[in-house]
Protein backbone atom coordinates (compact mmCIF):
# COMPACT_ATOMS: atom_id res chain seq x y z
CA UNK A 1 0.00 0.00 0.00
CA UNK A 2 1.26 2.75 -0.98
CA UNK A 3 1.46 6.94 0.81
CA UNK A 4 -1.43 9.43 -0.13
CA UNK A 5 -0.64 11.16 -3.50
CA UNK A 6 -1.98 13.94 -5.15
CA UNK A 7 -5.05 11.96 -6.90
CA UNK A 8 -5.70 9.76 -3.64
CA UNK A 9 -4.02 6.65 -2.57
CA UNK A 10 -3.12 3.98 -4.26
CA UNK A 11 -2.12 0.74 -3.62
CA UNK A 12 0.52 -1.92 -5.65
CA UNK A 13 -1.53 -4.05 -7.54
CA UNK A 14 1.69 -5.71 -9.72
CA UNK A 15 4.73 -5.55 -8.86
CA UNK A 16 7.71 -4.53 -11.55
CA UNK A 17 8.75 -8.38 -12.03
CA UNK A 18 4.95 -9.32 -12.95
CA UNK A 19 4.77 -6.57 -15.29
CA UNK A 20 7.93 -7.63 -16.99
CA UNK A 21 6.15 -10.38 -16.89
CA UNK A 22 3.07 -9.51 -18.56
CA UNK A 23 4.68 -7.08 -21.32
CA UNK A 24 6.81 -9.90 -22.90
CA UNK A 25 3.58 -12.44 -23.08
CA UNK A 26 1.75 -9.01 -24.57
CA UNK A 27 4.21 -8.05 -26.94
CA UNK A 28 5.18 -11.98 -27.75
CA UNK A 29 0.79 -12.84 -28.14
CA UNK A 30 0.74 -9.35 -30.59
CA UNK A 31 3.60 -10.62 -32.79
CA UNK A 32 2.36 -14.06 -33.46
CA UNK A 33 -1.64 -13.33 -33.56
CA UNK A 34 0.20 -10.66 -36.80
CA UNK A 35 2.05 -12.65 -38.33
CA UNK A 36 0.31 -16.38 -37.25
CA UNK A 37 -3.09 -14.73 -38.90
CA UNK A 38 -1.75 -14.19 -41.96
CA UNK A 39 -0.86 -18.03 -42.71
CA UNK A 40 -3.98 -18.87 -41.09
CA UNK A 41 -5.98 -17.18 -43.43
CA UNK A 42 -4.03 -16.67 -46.56
CA UNK A 43 -7.22 -15.67 -48.50
CA UNK A 44 -7.42 -12.52 -46.46
CA UNK A 45 -6.07 -9.66 -48.45
CA UNK A 46 -6.35 -7.25 -45.94
CA UNK A 47 -3.95 -9.82 -43.66
CA UNK A 48 -1.64 -10.54 -46.41
CA UNK A 49 -1.12 -6.83 -46.05
CA UNK A 50 1.09 -8.02 -42.71
CA UNK A 51 3.88 -9.99 -44.89
CA UNK A 52 4.25 -6.86 -47.21
CA UNK A 53 5.33 -4.59 -44.27
CA UNK A 54 7.50 -7.15 -42.47
CA UNK A 55 8.86 -8.33 -46.00
CA UNK A 56 7.50 -11.53 -46.69
CA UNK A 57 6.78 -15.22 -45.47
CA UNK A 58 10.29 -16.25 -44.31
CA UNK A 59 10.52 -12.72 -43.03
CA UNK A 60 7.33 -13.56 -41.10
CA UNK A 61 7.68 -17.00 -40.28
CA UNK A 62 11.36 -15.91 -38.63
CA UNK A 63 9.42 -12.82 -36.29
CA UNK A 64 6.46 -15.73 -35.30
CA UNK A 65 9.24 -18.04 -34.53
CA UNK A 66 11.34 -15.54 -32.16
CA UNK A 67 7.97 -14.73 -30.56
CA UNK A 68 6.94 -18.05 -29.90
CA UNK A 69 10.42 -18.49 -28.13
CA UNK A 70 10.04 -15.99 -26.27
CA UNK A 71 6.51 -16.60 -25.03
CA UNK A 72 7.93 -20.41 -23.78
CA UNK A 73 10.70 -18.65 -22.14
CA UNK A 74 8.05 -15.96 -20.18
CA UNK A 75 5.92 -19.55 -19.74
CA UNK A 76 9.09 -21.20 -17.42
CA UNK A 77 9.99 -17.80 -16.15
CA UNK A 78 6.47 -17.53 -14.54
CA UNK A 79 6.23 -21.14 -13.22
CA UNK A 80 9.85 -20.44 -11.29
CA UNK A 81 8.36 -17.87 -9.97
CA UNK A 82 5.02 -19.24 -9.21
CA UNK A 83 7.40 -22.47 -7.21
CA UNK A 84 9.52 -19.16 -5.60
CA UNK A 85 5.91 -17.81 -4.44
CA UNK A 86 5.56 -21.41 -3.00
CA UNK A 87 8.28 -21.72 -0.88
CA UNK A 88 8.79 -18.25 0.27
CA UNK A 89 5.33 -18.84 2.17
CA UNK A 90 6.28 -22.19 3.51
CA UNK A 91 4.00 -24.09 0.59
CA UNK A 92 0.70 -22.70 1.97
CA UNK A 93 -0.81 -22.76 -1.80
CA UNK A 94 -3.85 -20.60 -0.75
CA UNK A 95 -1.76 -18.01 0.19
CA UNK A 96 1.36 -18.50 -2.33
CA UNK A 97 -1.53 -19.20 -5.02
CA UNK A 98 -4.45 -16.50 -4.64
CA UNK A 99 -5.75 -16.82 -8.62
CA UNK A 100 -6.50 -20.68 -7.38
CA UNK A 101 -10.47 -20.90 -8.30
CA UNK A 102 -12.44 -21.84 -5.18
CA UNK A 103 -16.14 -22.43 -4.33
CA UNK A 104 -16.53 -18.52 -3.67
CA UNK A 105 -15.78 -17.92 -7.53
CA UNK A 106 -18.67 -20.29 -8.21
CA UNK A 107 -21.07 -17.99 -5.70
CA UNK A 108 -19.56 -14.88 -6.45
CA UNK A 109 -20.88 -16.14 -10.52
CA UNK A 110 -23.95 -16.76 -9.58
CA UNK A 111 -24.22 -13.37 -7.51
CA UNK A 112 -22.73 -11.51 -10.22
CA UNK A 113 -25.20 -13.09 -12.84
CA UNK A 114 -28.03 -12.08 -10.20
CA UNK A 115 -26.79 -8.77 -9.97
CA UNK A 116 -27.05 -8.13 -13.99
CA UNK A 117 -30.29 -9.99 -14.13
CA UNK A 118 -31.49 -7.43 -11.88
CA UNK A 119 -32.56 -10.34 -9.62
CA UNK A 120 -30.10 -8.57 -6.86
CA UNK A 121 -29.16 -4.83 -5.45
CA UNK A 122 -25.57 -5.62 -4.75
CA UNK A 123 -22.33 -7.41 -5.99
CA UNK A 124 -20.59 -9.69 -3.91
CA UNK A 125 -17.43 -8.84 -2.65
CA UNK A 126 -14.06 -10.22 -4.80
CA UNK A 127 -11.33 -10.33 -2.64
CA UNK A 128 -7.44 -9.91 -4.60
CA UNK A 129 -8.60 -12.25 -7.99
CA UNK A 130 -12.40 -12.30 -8.82
CA UNK A 131 -13.82 -15.37 -11.27
CA UNK A 132 -13.15 -13.07 -14.23
CA UNK A 133 -9.24 -12.42 -13.93
CA UNK A 134 -8.83 -16.73 -12.69
CA UNK A 135 -10.53 -17.12 -16.18
CA UNK A 136 -8.28 -14.90 -18.23
CA UNK A 137 -5.29 -16.66 -16.30
CA UNK A 138 -5.86 -19.97 -16.62
CA UNK A 139 -6.82 -19.40 -20.06
CA UNK A 140 -3.18 -18.30 -20.89
CA UNK A 141 -1.89 -20.96 -18.27
CA UNK A 142 -3.83 -23.97 -20.20
CA UNK A 143 -3.27 -22.93 -23.62
CA UNK A 144 0.40 -21.62 -23.84
CA UNK A 145 1.14 -25.82 -23.43
CA UNK A 146 -1.05 -26.56 -26.37
CA UNK A 147 0.31 -23.90 -28.52
CA UNK A 148 3.55 -24.76 -27.93
CA UNK A 149 3.79 -28.55 -28.56
CA UNK A 150 1.94 -27.99 -31.92
CA UNK A 151 3.99 -25.53 -32.73
CA UNK A 152 7.14 -27.82 -32.12
CA UNK A 153 5.46 -30.20 -33.81
CA UNK A 154 5.06 -27.75 -36.61
CA UNK A 155 8.45 -26.08 -36.43
CA UNK A 156 10.18 -29.44 -36.71
CA UNK A 157 8.07 -31.45 -38.98
CA UNK A 158 10.50 -33.98 -39.92
CA UNK A 159 12.18 -34.95 -36.33
CA UNK A 160 8.45 -35.02 -34.92
CA UNK A 161 6.98 -37.06 -38.21
CA UNK A 162 9.41 -39.87 -37.13
CA UNK A 163 8.51 -40.41 -33.40
CA UNK A 164 5.21 -39.93 -33.67
CA UNK A 165 1.66 -40.93 -35.29
CA UNK A 166 0.65 -40.50 -38.82
CA UNK A 167 -1.95 -37.82 -37.61
CA UNK A 168 0.07 -36.37 -35.97
CA UNK A 169 1.29 -33.39 -38.23
CA UNK A 170 -2.65 -32.78 -39.01
CA UNK A 171 -3.71 -33.11 -35.68
CA UNK A 172 -1.04 -30.44 -34.52
CA UNK A 173 -2.25 -28.05 -37.44
CA UNK A 174 -5.34 -28.62 -35.87
CA UNK A 175 -4.48 -27.72 -32.75
CA UNK A 176 -2.20 -24.72 -33.01
CA UNK A 177 -4.66 -22.89 -35.82
CA UNK A 178 -7.62 -23.55 -33.58
CA UNK A 179 -6.25 -22.89 -30.20
CA UNK A 180 -4.78 -19.55 -31.64
CA UNK A 181 -8.26 -18.55 -33.08
CA UNK A 182 -10.09 -19.15 -29.45
CA UNK A 183 -6.66 -17.27 -27.70
CA UNK A 184 -7.32 -13.99 -30.01
CA UNK A 185 -10.98 -14.17 -29.82
CA UNK A 186 -10.88 -14.60 -25.43
CA UNK A 187 -8.51 -11.58 -25.61
CA UNK A 188 -10.79 -9.27 -27.77
CA UNK A 189 -14.21 -10.59 -26.41
CA UNK A 190 -13.29 -10.77 -23.26
CA UNK A 191 -9.88 -9.55 -21.68
CA UNK A 192 -9.84 -6.32 -23.06
CA UNK A 193 -13.49 -5.74 -22.37
CA UNK A 194 -12.96 -6.57 -18.62
CA UNK A 195 -9.73 -4.58 -18.34
CA UNK A 196 -10.11 -2.15 -20.62
CA UNK A 197 -13.63 -1.20 -22.73
CA UNK A 198 -15.26 -2.05 -19.15
CA UNK A 199 -17.25 1.61 -18.66
CA UNK A 200 -15.50 1.68 -15.64
CA UNK A 201 -12.36 1.41 -17.03
CA UNK A 202 -13.11 2.68 -20.62
CA UNK A 203 -10.54 3.65 -22.64
CA UNK A 204 -8.02 1.61 -20.61
CA UNK A 205 -6.67 1.02 -17.28
CA UNK A 206 -3.49 1.15 -16.71
CA UNK A 207 -2.45 -0.94 -13.73
CA UNK A 208 -0.75 -2.94 -16.82
CA UNK A 209 1.77 -0.09 -17.09
CA UNK A 210 2.54 0.94 -13.59
CA UNK A 211 1.47 -1.71 -11.41
CA UNK A 212 -0.93 0.54 -9.17
CA UNK A 213 -4.64 0.54 -8.00
CA UNK A 214 -7.04 3.85 -6.84
CA UNK A 215 -8.34 3.38 -3.12
CA UNK A 216 -11.81 3.69 -4.31
CA UNK A 217 -11.17 0.95 -7.56
CA UNK A 218 -10.03 -1.56 -4.29
CA UNK A 219 -12.65 -0.85 -2.50
CA UNK A 220 -15.08 -1.75 -5.47
CA UNK A 221 -13.20 -4.20 -6.88
CA UNK A 222 -11.30 -5.80 -4.60
CA UNK A 223 -13.19 -5.04 -1.47
CA UNK A 224 -11.91 -8.23 0.79
CA UNK A 225 -8.16 -7.39 -0.18
CA UNK A 226 -8.85 -3.45 0.61
CA UNK A 227 -10.55 -4.92 4.33
CA UNK A 228 -7.70 -7.12 4.99
CA UNK A 229 -4.96 -4.42 4.19
CA UNK A 230 -6.72 -1.76 5.87
CA UNK A 231 -6.74 -3.70 8.98
CA UNK A 232 -3.33 -4.86 8.64
CA UNK A 233 -2.47 -1.40 8.85
CA UNK A 234 -4.07 -0.66 11.24
CA UNK A 235 -2.51 -3.08 13.39
CA UNK A 236 0.97 -1.95 12.11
Amino acid sequence: MNGSTATGRTFVRFSLFQRIQHWLLLGSFLLLALTGLPMRFPEVGVLSFVYKIVGGLTVARTIHRIAAVAMIVDGIIHLVYLMALLVKHKFDVRTAWPMIPTWKDAWDWWGTSKYYFGMSNTLPKYDRFNFREKFDYFAVFWGLPVMMFSGLVLWFPVYFGNILPDLAIGMAYIAHSDEAILAISAIVVWHFYNVHYNPDKFPMSWVWWHGRISEEEMKKDHTLEYERLVKLRDKQ
